[in-house]
Parts: C-alpha cells; sequence; structure tokens
C-alpha cells in the first residue's frame, strides 16, 4: 500500500513553493510513507523569470518540505502563449517521462485541454490517475465571456474535459459543488451519462495552521493603523474589477456620509484598479479608507488577526453555484476574526458555519454590514471568531490529507 511513487502536477507551482497546496500534500504524503513529487514547468504565471534559464531539459529540486521536477518551458506573455505553453509542458513531460520516477498514481490539477496527457499512463503503464481540479475550465472561460458556450472551440474543450472525466480513475474537485457540475453537464451516471460520480471527492483549499499561526507572531506588520482604537475592516488581495474591491470604496462613502466617524477599512493588495479608486477615493474627499499597496505574504496572517473585520470579495458568476476555494478565504478563517463576504455562493462556508455574515455585493449592504459587526455585543463577536478559527482547524491539511490518500488507495 505504501512505498507508492505519487506525482502532483502542477504547471506553475514549483517544488520549493512556500507553504503552497500542492507542497503541503506533498510534504504530508511523504510523511505517510509514499514517495510523493512535484512536477512544474518552469515559467511562472505571475512574471517570475523562468526557472531554468540554460538548456537542462529537466531539473531536481529539493527543501525541507517538498521535492520534485522543474520540466523546462518556454516564456510567454499573453493568454494565447499562455495555452500554447500548457500545451508544451505536457508534450514534453511525456517525452521526458523516463528520466522520472515511475508513478504509481498522477495527481493532476487540470484535465481536459491541459490534463489529458496523464491518460496516456493509464493506457500504457496502467497509472492511477486523479483529477485535482482547482478551476473549472473551459467552463470559466465560457462564464468570463472569452469564449461562446455553443462555438466550435467549447464544445472541443469540453469534449475533453468529459472524455477526462469519464476516463480518470478519481476526481477531487476543490469546490464542494463539484458533482452538482458533473450532473448539470448531463455527464454522471445519475442522469444517463457515463461519468462515475462515486468516485468523486472534495479537497478544499485548506491552511497549514503551524506555519501561518508561527509567521502570526515571528512576522509582524509596522503599521500605526493597525494599533488605532477604530474598528478595522480589512481586504487583502487582488485590486482589479474581477475583485470587486470599488465595493468598498462606496461603502466607505456611505460611511462616511452617515457619520460612522469609528470606521476605517484598509486595503492591502495592487492590481490594475488600484489608481482608478484612490482617485475616487480623493474625489469623494474619504478619510476612512486607506490604500496600503503590496503586502509581503508573510505579514498577512499577523495583519489579518489584528483586523477586527476581513472582507471577502469578488465579481459574483454563475460558478458560485458550485461553491468557492480560495487560499485567502481559509487564511481569514485561521485569524480568528469574522468574515464579511461580499458574495452568496451556495456551500457558503461564511453563513453555513457562522464564522460571519455574507451579503449580496452592494455598497449599502456591506456598509451595513460592517456597522453591524462595528456595534455588535462582546459576547456574538466572539462566538463568530471562535467559529471562523475552528473552520480552519477543519481545513487543516493534516486533515485534508486523508481525503487525497483516501482516492490514493480506494
Amino acid at each position: 500500500m505504501k512505498n507508492k511513487i505519487i506525482w502532483i502536477v502542477n504547471e506553475y507551482n514549483y517544488p520549493d513553493a512556500i507553504n503552497s497546496r500542492q507542497t503541503n500534500l506533498c510534504r504530508l504524503l511523504n510523511e505517510h510513507g509514499y514517495q510523493a513529487y512535484i512536477i512544474s514547468g518552469s515559467s511562472g504565471n505571475k512574471g517570475e523569470d523562468n526557472r531554468i534559464q540554460d538548456g537542462t531539459k529537466v531539473k531536481y529540486v529539493e527543501t525541507s518540505e517538498a521535492c520534485g521536477y522543474i520540466i523546462k518551458t518556454a516564456d510567454y506573455k499573453n493568454s494565447y502563449q499562455r495555452v500554447m505553453v500548457a500545451i508544451q509542458f505536457q508534450r514534453r513531460l511525456w517525452r521526458l517521462r523516463d528520466q522520472l520516477p515511475k508513478p504509481d498514481v498522477i495527481v493532476s490539477d487540470f484535465a481536459g485541454l491541459f490534463g489529458h496527457v496523464f491518460l496516456k499512463w493509464k493506457r500504457k503503464y496502467g497509472t492511477k490517475i486523479i483529477y485535482d481540479i482547482l478551476d473549472l475550465w473551459p467552463e470559466g472561460f465560457v462564464d468570463m465571456g472569452y469564449i461562446k458556450h455553443d462555438s466550435l472551440i467549447a464544445k472541443f474543450l469540453y469534449h475533453l474535459e468529459h472524455k477526462s472525466y469519464r476516463e480518470a480513475d478519481s476526481i477531487v474537485f476543490s469546490m464542494q459543488g463539484g458533482r452538482d457540475y458533473i450532473v448539470d453537464k448531463g455527464w454522471s451516471c445519475d442522469v444517463g451519462g457515463d461519468v462515475n460520480t462515486e468516485n468523486i471527492g472534495y479537497l478544499n483549499n485548506g491552511v497549514n495552521l503551524d506555519v501561518v499561526d508561527t509567521q502570526k507572531d515571528l512576522f509582524v506588520l509596522d503599521d500605526p493603523d493597525l494599533g488605532s482604537p477604530k474598528f478595522k475592516v480589512v481586504y487583502l488581495g487582488s485590486i482589479s474589477d474581477f475583485n470587486g474591491v470599488d465595493i468598498l470604496v462606496e461603502a466607505a462613502r456611505r460611511l462616511q456620509e452617515t457619520d460612522h466617524r469609528d470606521i476605517r477599512i484598509l486595503i492591502y493588495g495592487y492590481g490594475n484598479q488600484e489608481e482608478s479608486l484612490k482617485r475616487k477615493v480623493t474625489k469623494y474627499g474619504l478619510e476612512n479608507i486607506v490604500f496600503k499597496g503590496k503586502l509581503d505574504k508573510r505579514y498577512a496572517m499577523n495583519l489579518l488577526s489584528r483586523s477586527d473585520l476581513n472582507i471577502f470579495t469578488f465579481k459574483n458568476t454563475r460558478l458560485l453555484k458550485y461553491g468557492v476555494s480560495p487560499n485567502k478565504l481559509f487564511m481569514y478563517f485561521a485569524s480568528g476574526k469574522p468574515v464579511l463576504s461580499l458574495i452568496r455562493p451556495s456551500y457558503d462556508l461564511v453563513e453555513e458555519c457562522k464564522a460571519g455574515l455574507s451579503v449580496e455585493n452592494e455598497a449599502s449592504l456591506a456598509a451595513e454590514a460592517i456597522v453591524r459587526f462595528s456595534k455588535m455585543d462582546n459576547s456574538e463577536y466572539m462566538t463568530y471568531c471562535r467559529n471562523a478559527r475552528k473552520i480552519a482547524e477543519d481545513y487543516d491539511y493534516r486533515k485534508l490529507v486523508q481525503v487525497l490518500i483516501n482516492h490514493i488507495e480506494g
């Protein structure tokens, strides 16, 4: 049973990444007696330098947390090139397979166009294939308007996705409604399709509490606003149109107009909407919202634990019906502070576990909820704090890895 060789394949997550989903699962699988390796490409998806600058085709990397192999891939500058590099990664991985430890199980974070190559291992070597689905593609492309649902390219991509799910040994979704997605597509055996939904699991993005709790105390953010007696509302993340941070500016405007001077909204992060929102803050003459700029992620837990309320938001999308799985949300929970979610997904952990409140993505509702928390009785407020921390404990990777082990063995 043990001593199996497991590949955890994620093109953009290197074996030496810090505290990622892949490195946490790799480390814990090794602790459980497996030989786990992360397999990645060399070109990052956030503008980092290519990890292989010479003619090396494959590079072994090992840290105290995880180990694995980086496959040489080309740089890219746009979405089209990124797709081509993703296909290049698969082809090169197949060609280099004899230079890598032969896997008993491959865990791939992509199916369909970006993960169909792994079915070759299943056919040729009998390798067990588990798709660890973090995002729904091509459904995400369709939802964002990049391709039309009934276009030929969409139909082709759906065909490859369907084929992957049908032929996989197991499927693990990071969103709780993954099985619902298969049913809605008409692919499930339960509705006359050919995909076995009995082998579908749920493994959300969790948190490594040992790491984040250490970071909270070790990396203390020097920021006078965090020592203020005002009620501190914190948003941490990207500042782009998709994230919907403009709602917080409008909420701040309403708070200032209604004379709630004891509340201060602090925005940590950066993105292409940052400057336009700053101009709007100046235009409105707002004194209760501050853009703090980019934050070193080591300071994130100290920041979140010193806030009074943490904000989670992005644009509403059809895919919310299947749940959400952002890393940031579990860091919010680990901070032990309430969460105000400005989205209303199905399988809503914030509401279901009473770790905060979820409201529609509207400035007036956000402002009302912020005021409610600022005036909340301490007993009720602390209940939200304890519930948030309890969710983080339930989603610690030390518990979540057992889901993956069950699929590896089952």
